[in-house]
């Protein structure tokens, strides 16, 4: 059960404050890279003085955001962020000594750092200072906003999610690959906030053939933000004159195998495009497992997949897939030969089949969609910050 803090003299709800740090924090997912997305605030006086969040990889973070704006009006305040301050240098000084620095009071804070490396630290160094730190508000979803973080401290990899657009028979073309449109204009349009939460996504070479996308997002406001594009293409087949190399070369990546021209690779590359050399599995699939831990290294989090129906369900059977939307609309397609929406191994008993948790339901007009995570990285924050919390300051 959450700390609640009665703050004297102060008209603060604790957990409110820190569910608007959240929400400010949400606002830059995709933008922070391997960094964690984080929110924070200064209260004094039973005033909210100021939220702002970690915006962009390489930048202050949420805690040097919200000091500087408010200056010398710090001390003495409530600082509230979301993850534990950090402790060491990275692209930035550590965060405690600018906290220490300031005057602040009181800290109070989400979660812990997931870092084994780093738990706790931050949280003793305040300490030491004499500042209180109390630990664990709206924790839950403070885990949860860093699931992505979680992951790549722990395995190394990309946070995969998965996007998926059907009809209600599972299929995501007829047997002539017609696909457009399948849902509507609002499961379209949600599904463009989705990509803009991510930094790169991903498609199969048959998609890009089949299709020719732009991969962009084509929402007001995100004009200029592009993710990186990745497409996974076992013989480098891709179309000299397709639309991602004619608008987007720079921010496009192709993992192909081993056994392709050289010729063509150079040429491509001389357009501004990476391209990385990959194992192929007996299928003739690039070995994904290759490609999260790759894309990590290039500073690409959390990674968008959207077809097609082989690169999914290869991302499933390899058990590489975090989190899942999947959009249904309203028709029936129908025929032995139409596209289904996953393929693959798949499981040999329903027993071993995918199983979302934490799902959700929502409806887009006549569509509807269904997501969930197919694992769980917020239950070891969770863990670490309950051993933590008893260092903390008690009411």
């Amino acid at each position: 059960m959450e700390q609640k803090i009665k703050l004297e003299l102060e008209l603060i709800d604790p957990d409110l404050v820190m569910q608007l740090c959240i929400a400010k924090a949400f606002e830059f997912k995709g933008k922070t890279k391997r960094n964690p997305t984080v929110g924070a605030a200064l209260v004094k006086d039973g005033k909210i003085l100021e939220i702002d969040a970690h915006r962009e990889f390489g930048c202050e973070h949420a805690e040097i955001n919200v000091l500087k704006k408010v200056g010398a009006l710090a001390k003495g305040a409530d600082l509230y962020v979301t993850l534990e301050p950090c402790a060491t240098y990275g692209k930035t000084p550590p965060c405690v000594n600018a906290i220490i620095n300031s005057g602040v009071k009181r800290v109070f804070i989400g979660v812990v750092d997931p870092n084994p490396l780093n738990i706790g630290k931050g949280i003793k160094v305040l300490r030491d200072k004499n500042i209180e730190v109390f630990l664990g508000f709206c924790k839950k979803a403070c885990a949860e906003l860093i699931e992505d973080f979680t992951k790549s401290i722990l395995e190394k990899t990309t946070y995969n999610i998965l996007k998926v657009a059907q009809s209600l028979d599972g299929r995501i073309a007829t047997k002539t690959g017609d696909s457009k449109w399948i849902t509507n204009a609002s499961s379209r349009e949600y599904a463009h906030y989705i990509r803009s939460t991510c930094d790169g996504i991903l498609v199969g070479i048959n998609t890009i053939m089949n299709d020719n996308p732009v991969l962009d997002i084509r929402l007001k406001g995100y004009e200029g933000f592009s993710p990186k594009k990745i497409v996974l293409d076992t013989f480098l087949k891709i179309d000299e004159k397709c639309k991602l190399i004619e608008f987007y070369s720079k921010d496009l990546i192709i993992f192909t195998g081993k056994h392709i021209s050289q010729t063509k690779k150079n040429k491509l590359m001389d357009k501004g495009i990476t391209i990385y050399e990959s194992n192929v599995n007996e299928a003739g699939l690039i070995n994904v497992k290759e490609v999260t831990k790759k894309l990590l290294e290039l500073n690409i989090l959390r990674v968008f997949i959207e077809g097609g129906a082989k690169v999914h369900g290869d991302f499933l059977d390899n058990n590489e897939v975090d989190y899942s939307y999947f959009f249904f609309a309203p028709i029936i397609i129908g025929g032995k030969s139409s596209i289904s929406s996953v393929d693959g191994l798949g499981a040999t008993q329903i027993q071993y089949a995918h199983k979302l948790i934490n799902v959700h339901y929502r409806r887009f007009e006549d569509d509807f969609l269904i997501e969930g995570k197919l694992k769980d990285y917020s239950s070891y924050v969770l863990e670490k910050t309950e051993s933590v919390s008893k260092l903390c300051s008690l009411v």
